[in-house]
């Protein structure tokens, strides 16, 4: 029996498959919508040509070894650029350095010290720092997340928890997303305290 958590994540998985549809699905990338429309295009006309109507492809080129080249090149151009779109986010990951990560981490140690010490906004600084850019730190994510929910700042709270929610990596922290959104609504449910 798999959970939903397990389908979610073959959904993902199976979603890097798709040249340009991934970027296209969370962030709504112009560019990766006409890679992926003209991967969808030739995926059907390789399809077509193969299993639908095998002489449409050798009626139009006149060598028969030709078409046959042709459609070899076209299956094996449609498996490499999948298999490329499904590593290439592992590829951009390796390609970030190491100072990066370094600098990444001590700004979360950072964070988390100042959060322990009850200074959130200071705390926020370093966190935001991390959150800059293209890398998706989702550790640094569910700090912010918990800065904003202990300074009151349920709306921004989550709507980071969606934001954060639709990454690959937010698949491990699932649970603590869950529950950092329940005690979001269950503050915004408060009332407001009382003022002397």
């Amino acid at each position: 029996m798999y959970s939903r958590m397990d389908s979610r994540a073959l959904l993902y998985f199976s979603l890097r498959f798709w040249p340009g549809f991934h970027k296209l699905w969370f962030r709504g990338d112009l560019h990766s919508l006409l890679v992926s429309l003209l991967f969808g295009w030739l995926l059907a006309i390789a399809w077509l040509a193969t299993f639908v109507w095998t002489e449409w492809l050798v009626s139009l080129l006149s060598p028969d070894w030709f078409a046959r080249w042709t459609l070899t090149s076209l299956w094996l151009g449609i498996f490499g650029s999948s298999l490329y779109a499904a590593i290439q986010p592992g590829l951009s990951l390796s390609k970030a350095g190491t100072s990066t990560t370094s600098e990444r981490l001590k700004n979360l140690e950072q964070a988390q010290e100042l959060y322990l010490q009850a200074d959130y906004f200071e705390a926020e600084r370093f966190i935001r720092k991390n959150m800059s850019g293209e890398f998706e730190d989702v550790e640094s994510a569910l700090l912010w997340i918990s800065i904003l929910r202990r300074t009151r700042r349920i709306p921004q709270a989550l709507e980071l928890i969606l934001g954060i929610g639709k990454l690959d990596a937010a698949l491990v922290w699932h649970s603590e997303l869950r529950l950092e959104k329940q005690q979001c609504l269950r503050i915004q449910l408060e009332p407001p305290p009382a003022h002397d």
